[in-house]
């Protein structure tokens, strides 16, 4: 199944079940057969191109299996072309800057900034941890004998484009993929070791269709950390006893029902009881961030905020004492979600913090301070914009 192929019109049957069972719109199926047709005519949809999170659910929901998340993605990289962005999404765009990453990064305590600085080296090596833009900003979950003897390398300028592809902006996508195959063929890289899956889904299935070719193995973390706890190498020293439910990255079902389960083994063997919530798997919702991938939302703070309360509500609803991300990027937004919406306040963790605790380590928690700084800075720079009607265009990459 080629869940990135375009959008397959003659397979389609307008039954608009991609929009009827969408966890996020759920819209009612005369509605949803309407937009679908909207969509394909390419003419203004009421509510998918404004609501969409790009989290490919449609997709899976699709019983033909056309790719109806490919054709929002089109959709939106026409409106770009014609119109641009509000002025607001400048702040969000990663090789902007400045821009929510490098404000954080340019308050870091000085042990992360001192991590951060050893990452950006380009000299040759075959085996690296790459730690992608969001493992950047929380580095701190690096500080593990979990991870020991991984060579980590990478940057913020190293960004594999994820965002960009989320929002329909197909050019910046191509860019990106010639300037990483580029830096990663010079450094002789023969394996990847990578902590986000959307990362992992950016190189394996995204940047190859848009010109990149990588001629190395990429291995995601989970499967090589559950690999070590099978094997022994990784011991299990303190039994959990705890029960967690999951934020699942919207990439995580882009390989499948086993490696959705990878994650749930892992916290079954350090004595964590999941319990699902009600969206899960295939239907997760996203954490919050991508409530501003549409043009319409242009990274709108309210749509940010509403999506990441929801995600909240669905993890509360279940009542487990807390939740576990496997996603960096999940772990920053909760953790600021919590900040807006403190009811009923759950413990938010990376799952390599449980696996800390439970080989015996104490984890450094930083989420919330992290969480502090990554909204000052979106107060400091995005609001006074979030009301203007100025649009702009994202520069080249270089």
């Amino acid at each position: 199944m080629d869940l990135f192929k375009a959008f397959d019109t003659e397979k389609c049957t307008l039954c608009g079940e991609c929009f009827y069972q969408c966890p996020v719109m759920k819209l009612p199926l005369d509605v949803a057969k309407d937009e679908i047709v909207r969509l394909i005519n390419g003419d203004e949809t009421r509510s998918v191109l404004q609501k969409c999170t790009s989290c490919f659910a449609c997709n899976f929901i699709c019983p033909e299996r056309c790719n109806p998340a490919q054709l929002i993605l089109d959709r939106w990289h026409e409106k770009y072309l014609r119109e641009g962005l509000l002025l607001r999404a400048e702040y969000f765009i990663p090789h902007n800057r400045p821009n929510f990453r490098t404000y954080v990064l340019d308050r870091l305590p000085d042990d992360e900034k001192m991590l951060v600085e050893s990452w950006d080296d380009t000299s040759s090596c075959e085996e690296i941890f790459y730690p992608g833009c969001n493992v950047i900003t929380v580095p701190y979950l690096t500080k593990t004998k979990l991870l020991e003897g991984l060579n980590i390398r990478g940057s913020l300028d190293m960004c594999c484009g994820e965002m960009y592809y989320r929002m329909g902006l197909y050019d910046q996508v191509k860019q990106v993929a010639k300037k990483l195959e580029k830096h990663f063929n010079k450094m002789g890289v023969k394996k990847m070791i990578i902590p986000c899956t959307a990362g992992r889904n950016m190189f394996t299935n995204v940047l190859p269709k848009f010109g990149a070719h990588f001629d190395f193995e990429i291995q995601h973390i989970l499967p090589w950390i559950l690999e070590k706890i099978e094997s022994g190498e990784i011991e299990i020293k303190n039994k959990l006893d705890m029960t967690v439910t999951i934020q699942e990255s919207c990439y995580g079902k882009m390989f499948g029902g086993e490696y959705l389960d990878i994650p749930r083994k892992i916290l079954e063997k350090i004595g964590a009881r999941v319990i699902e919530e009600d969206l899960c798997r295939e239907k997760a919702l996203c954490c919050g961030i991508a409530g501003g991938f549409s043009p319409t939302s242009s990274y709108h703070p309210l749509h940010i905020t509403l999506s990441t309360i929801r995600s909240l509500r669905l993890a509360q609803n279940t009542g487990a004492q807390a939740i576990v991300a496997y996603c960096a990027g999940c772990l920053q937004l909760l953790s600021v979600g919590q900040i807006a919406y403190p009811i009923k306040k759950m413990p938010v963790y990376h799952i390599l913090e449980l696996l800390q605790m439970a080989i015996g380590e104490t984890p450094d928690r930083r989420n919330t301070q992290r969480a502090w700084q990554f909204l000052a800075g979106t107060v400091i720079n995005q609001f006074p914009k979030v009301l203007s009607n100025k649009r702009f265009y994202v520069e080249e990459i270089d």
